[in-house]
């Protein structure tokens, strides 16, 4: 069992750790993507198309701008080990309201997608049909 434990539980390399780091990335990265979208609609309403080459820009630069700075913060030189210090210190108040903090971070990621893709919609002047309506 411990060697089970370790593959899922181990705080430099295990499963867990990876998975956080996963979620991090994808759900940080949504918060950029409201720009991303911005970007990509004026342009396609300015000059008419876009190649890939310009939407991998588009996407790439402002993803970098503000998913590094934050990664660097939580991931280098395995700084979370020193939150995971911090965290098994606190008490359980504290443990509820990051727990809250948490979620509210991912469905504001979610709804920054929506709102995103509402805003892309909304720029090119698409109208939107959905079978309920």
């Amino acid at each position: 069992m411990t060697e089970l434990d370790k593959f899922f539980n181990d705080k430099k390399s295990g499963f867990s750790i990876g998975f956080a780091h996963h979620n991090f990335g994808a759900f940080y990265s949504t918060y950029t993507c409201i720009l991303s979208f911005v970007l990509e609609a004026l342009y396609i309403k300015f000059n008419g198309e876009i190649n890939t080459f310009v939407i991998i820009v588009i996407f790439a630069i402002p993803t970098g701008i503000c998913y590094i700075p934050a990664y660097k913060a939580v991931f280098s030189n395995d700084k979370y080990l020193q939150y995971f210090k911090q965290f098994e210190k606190e008490d359980e108040h504290w443990h509820k309201l990051w727990k809250r903090r948490t979620t509210v971070f991912i469905l504001g990621a979610i709804a920054s997608i929506i709102f995103a893709i509402y805003l892309y919609f909304t720029i090119l002047d698409v109208k939107v049909q959905f079978p309920w309506m």
